[in-house]
């Protein structure tokens, strides 16, 4: 005869606190690999919250992995923080370049701020403003020669204008050796950016990778 274990005996199952990894490294494709394979070790047996707010750099190729690992654990598993706020810190001491004549400043809101190899194309407030007039601000932004160009799409409606600009920027930039980042895309832009043709050299990073 067998017998059943009274389950109403044993002890709850522990909740498994997240292991937060602080990062203070560049993430670039190279650290990246390191990075992934050491989430991925724990986060088989443990959720990760990856804090990014400390590292000194960045690139798309790096970014790219880590958004990959993300999607394989999903969300629950694997948390991104602190890239907007390390962005932030990159790119938030120089002062405003503003990327239109002043004429048109007010009509666009669109500025590109730009500190050593990282220029950030975003609107002037947080106003919901839509792209139609995002173009002269990536030419401006592509033309300094920045490493990477940021488009940050907060407050922003993504318009058919603004599709066709980021597309062609993602074209001009693969061919100068520059690499384009678009952040703060909610799932309906994404799709949309997806679905454009845009160079190898081109990231779309969603909204949680950037939430903190």
């Amino acid at each position: 005869m067998r017998w059943r274990r009274n389950r109403a005996h044993e002890p709850a199952a522990r909740e498994r606190h997240p292991l937060i990894l602080t990062v203070t490294d560049p993430v670039t494709r190279d650290t990246a690999i390191e990075l992934v394979a050491r989430v991925d070790r724990i986060a088989s047996s443990s959720p990760v919250v990856l804090d990014l707010t400390a590292i000194p750099d960045f690139d798309t190729e790096g970014a790219a992995a880590l958004v990959s690992l993300q999607e394989a654990y999903g969300p629950e598993r694997v948390t991104i923080v602190g890239l907007r706020q390390a962005t932030a810190r990159l790119v938030g001491i120089d002062e405003l370049v503003i990327a239109n004549t002043p004429a048109q400043r007010n009509a666009s809101g669109w500025v590109v701020r730009q500190m050593r190899a990282i220029a950030v194309v975003q609107t002037v407030d947080d106003r919901e403003r839509t792209t139609d007039d995002l173009e002269p601000a990536l030419d401006q932004a592509i033309a300094t020669g920045a490493g990477i160009v940021v488009v940050d799409l907060r407050s922003a409606k993504l318009t058919r204008a603004g599709l066709q600009a980021i597309a062609f920027a993602s074209s001009s930039v693969a061919l100068r050796g520059q690499e384009l980042l678009v952040v703060n895309v909610d799932a309906s832009m994404g799709d949309r950016l997806r679905h454009a043709g845009l160079s190898a050299t081109t990231y779309v990073a969603p909204e949680p990778l950037l939430d903190s």
